[in-house]
């Protein structure tokens, strides 16, 4: 089932619809797969296996069983539930880590470009640590973060530690609390850290790193060569190439309504606020960079597929999100019309004018059993949450 539909939609309700595959990974970027340049995904409402409050191993969400990270033992760091927005925190107190097994190779593993996402916290600034690296963390040749290390902000590629492997930023407050770090990699356009999409520093160049055979990636960091993490994780996402600026914003506005981190510039989502209803879940968009930059075909963590725009200009965006987390999908009678009707919503932001798009709907974990042949599925769109006035669309299972 696909449609063409203007973009002047507020709210979706859907009476129902179909299943494709397309970008699976975070806000819609990359594959789940492990067939994309997305490379690490530790989410916390999935992939997490535990003893009590103690964590085992996480999964990697990017499909690529080669970062499954765990660890036994006192080592294993402690899951807080329910933490950041209704999802999980990971919290490490200087000695936990999760990390992989010899597993990096050439062909799954950054070599001179990145890009990564980080949701993090630290417990506070004097520590000197690592958040994630490469392990043993030593200075011929590395991937990591130090979100502090005694109260500055370092992120190195390759050999340690010039202003060509080297991002260095000090002088930052705040840093006890949630921030949505992004960090960009490429040997043409250097390095770019951001903070809650506000740039942070932008340096030229990039070093190689080429320790593949001979380490791990380890989360939390307590090995040799930098002392261990003290903070809170929720989520991280690593690229093995840089992805475009229209991607970065994308995973950004995922982030920000996920975990309720406010972002300081291209905050383009705006139906996670609370006076739009708090629509916090499987956020995902499509769009254009103002450099000409563009994603679009996006999916993410829901149901919901939206892709090709009939026009599409710089700075134009178009973002998705549900109200429920981790929802059943049932249907209950709409008494107005006696209708069945989907037991969750979605609204949408946009920005820009997007022209048309396909939409499309994953319904393989919807039971359509009960439906009478005779009667259609609809997607039902209107521009209040009331659905006075609605737009119809018939739709086709296929």
């Amino acid at each position: 089932m696909l449609k063409n539909i203007p973009l002047t939609i507020i709210t979706l309700a859907l009476l129902l619809p179909f299943t494709i595959f397309s970008q699976s990974g975070p806000g819609g970027v990359g594959s789940n797969q492990g067939t994309s340049d997305l490379i690490i995904w530790y989410r916390p409402d999935n992939g997490l296996s535990t003893s009590g409050t103690l964590i085992d191993t996480w999964t990697n969400s990017a499909g690529l069983p080669a970062f499954d990270i765990s660890e036994t033992g006192t080592r294993r760091p402690t899951l807080n539930t329910v933490a950041v927005n209704g999802y999980g925190e990971v919290s490490f107190g200087g000695s936990q880590r999760l990390r992989t097994g010899l597993t990096l190779t050439t062909s799954n593993f950054i070599i001179n470009q990145a890009s990564s996402f980080l949701v993090a916290k630290a417990d506070n600034t004097s520590q000197t640590s690592s958040v994630y690296t490469t392990d043993p963390l030593v200075g011929s040749t590395r991937f990591t973060n130090h979100i502090p290390w005694n109260g500055t902000v370092y992120y190195d590629i390759g050999s340690c530690c010039s202003q060509t492997a080297r991002i260095q930023v000090g002088g930052l407050t705040g840093l006890l609390n949630y921030s949505i770090w992004s960090y960009d990699a490429h040997p043409s356009t250097g390095k770019q850290l951001y903070r809650n999409e506000n740039l942070l520093q932008s340096r030229p160049g990039t070093s190689t790193y080429n320790s593949h055979s001979s380490q791990r990636f380890n989360l939390g960091a307590a090995t040799s060569g930098t002392g261990g993490f003290r903070g809170d994780v929720t989520e991280l996402v690593v690229f093995k190439q840089k992805v475009n600026e229209a991607q970065r914003i994308i995973i950004d506005n995922y982030l920000s309504a996920k975990f309720n981190q406010a972002l300081t510039a291209n905050d383009f989502y705006t139906q996670d606020n609370a006076a739009n209803g708090n629509f916090d879940h499987d956020v995902a968009g499509i769009g254009q960079a103002s450099d000409g930059s563009s994603h679009t075909d996006s999916q993410g963590t829901g149901i919901v597929r939206i892709n090709t725009p009939s026009t599409l200009s710089n700075g134009d965006y178009l973002f998705w999100g549900e109200e429920t987390k981790d929802p059943t999908y049932n249907f209950s009678t709409e008494t107005t019309n006696y209708r069945e009707q989907l037991n969750s919503k979605w609204r949408v932001s946009k920005v820009g004018d997007l022209g048309t798009v396909s939409v499309s709907f994953d319904i393989s974990a919807i039971d359509l059993t009960g439906k009478q042949s005779c009667q259609p599925l609809q997607l039902v769109v209107s521009n209040d949450s009331n659905f006075t006035s609605p737009t119809t669309y018939d739709l086709t299972v296929s």
